[in-house]
């Protein structure tokens, strides 16, 4: 009598096809769009390819280019900034000097 009381439907079933993919074959399309010859890539990774080609991010055989080292000499000149500015503050009576000249102006 329970089973008559509560349906249970089956499980829809899925036609799953697993595909091959191949990343050696895509990054010769990507190549391929990106000197302008004929390719298999969808208008949206074709659109892809040139805006990374215009931001200048892949190089003339289709290869992305390494980043420039400009974030590291970032890094080293404001490194270099703070360790002038811990110099100054600590090893130097420029600070000192500051502080008891505020103090005199403030104390007239």
């Amino acid at each position: 009598m329970g089973i008559f009381m509560f349906h249970r439907p089956e499980m829809p079933k899925f036609n799953y096809v697993p595909r091959y993919y191949n990343p050696e074959k895509e990054e010769m399309e990507k190549r391929k769009a990106a000197m302008g010859l004929d390719s298999n890539l969808s208008d949206s990774e074709k659109l892809r390819v040139k805006m990374r080609q215009k931001w200048g991010r892949v190089g003339d055989d289709g290869r992305e280019k390494p980043r420039s080292s400009t974030g590291k000499l970032r890094y080293i000149i404001i490194f270099g900034f703070a360790a002038l500015a811990i110099y100054f503050i600590f090893f130097t009576p420029l600070v000192e000097n500051f502080i008891t000249m505020f103090l005199k102006l403030g104390g007239k």
